[in-house]
């Protein structure tokens, strides 16, 4: 049998999206040797106006008017805006600029291609199907409906609350798989607390909090860091993503702050989740993925309408998480949570319950087992 070949496309809006393409490459390979994987970012392929457009309009809108973009989100979330005029200008934009993806897919002669966001994916399934099965794996907790595309082979999902939603909308239910939002195999073995703390160069016994503002960096990252910094009994690991602006303030804010350490984008960030014997987050669908197999407890700061929202309300509905209301009391409230040993404790089991380190396992071998029948 020839090797398979697989194409693993995403869009660079935030960065969950790619780091999910990135994941499933790599469980390709450990699942079948041999197999080959070409990760593409769909706006690679579009001009230089509409990739600017899509990319910066996404990012200045969740920074600066995160309402907005909940507006949007929630408005267009319907079945009937599957055929409006948004989806219609959407999917105008993607037929007009992606014939160079097109041709480049038809290059590599995948026998399977998965999305991990919706950009390009309807267009692309309508062009190639169906000699190319094309599947969208989605990267979070709950579903929006311009993931739910008919034009799709099949469908990865998070959770069992993600099933009924395409279950509503009529959608035959052989094609939808509840795998989990798909994480790097190195989630199947995770380093231990010790050998994670030796790895950042922590020493002590002091508690670790973990804060992170996602990879693009938004959010009142700032405030809690100063929250918690002011007590120098705590080692707090800021990772300031992808936003250099915020990490350069933070080094001239708290210059000379012995209990501080900071990051900017952590590639391999299982280690500091390890370390960690507390998170405070933002909610995105693959970072909260990660922490709930790393088993560490999460405190969600400030969700974006829209997304973000949804997946803090899922984790937040199971247990698994605690939200943070007001960023100047970071400090008491991580306090008090890792003083509560009982809470902590039940934290970690709902976590536990949540956790799927093989979900791009399951991703991988239902697709090998399709493409191979």
């Amino acid at each position: 049998m020839k090797n398979r070949r697989i194409a693993l496309l995403y869009a660079s809006a935030g960065t969950g999206h790619k780091t999910a393409a990135l994941a499933l490459s790599r469980w390709f390979e450990k699942e079948s040797p041999g197999c080959e994987t070409l990760c593409l970012d769909t706006l690679d392929f579009t001009n230089a106006l509409v990739r600017g457009f899509y990319a910066r309009s996404y990012l200045e809108m969740v920074r600066r008017a995160p309402r907005l973009w909940g507006y949007f989100y929630d408005t267009f979330d319907e079945p009937e805006a599957a055929d409006g005029i948004v989806a219609a200008l959407n999917e105008l934009t993607e037929r007009l600029h992606l014939n160079r993806l097109i041709e480049r897919l038809e290059a590599f002669a995948p026998d399977a291609l998965l999305f991990t966001h919706f950009f390009g994916a309807a267009a692309v399934a309508e062009q190639l199907q169906p000699h190319r099965p094309v599947f969208y794996v989605n990267t979070d907790f709950l579903s929006h409906v311009f993931h739910r595309s008919r034009r799709f082979t099949g469908w990865f999902v998070a959770s069992e609350e993600t099933r009924l939603q395409y279950e509503a909308d009529g959608i035959d239910m052989a094609r939808v798989v509840v795998s989990g939002i798909p994480v790097s195999p190195r989630y199947l073995s995770l380093p231990s607390k010790e050998e994670a703390r030796r790895n950042l160069g922590l020493s002590g016994k002091d508690p670790v909090i973990l804060v992170m503002g996602g990879g693009i960096g938004v959010g009142p990252f700032e405030e809690v860091v100063a929250s918690l910094v002011g007590d120098e009994r705590l080692t707090v690991l800021a990772v300031c993503g992808n936003n250099k602006k915020i990490k350069a303030r933070l080094e001239e804010t708290f210059d000379g702050a012995e209990n501080l350490k900071i990051f900017g984008f952590v590639d391999a960030i299982e280690n500091h989740y390890v370390a960690s014997d507390l998170i405070f987050t933002k909610p995105g669908g693959l970072s909260t993925s990660e922490i709930l197999c790393s088993g560490t407890p999460m405190i969600i700061v400030d969700p974006i309408p829209g997304q973000e929202q949804r997946n803090s309300d899922y984790l937040l509905d199971r247990g698994a998480a605690r939200i943070l209301f007001d960023y100047r009391s970071a400090r008491a409230k991580a306090k008090a949570l890792l003083a509560d040993e009982e809470a902590l404790r039940k934290r970690e089991r709902d976590a536990a319950a949540l956790a799927r380190p093989e979900a791009g396992r399951t991703v991988v071998r239902e697709i090998l087992s399709r493409i191979g029948s």
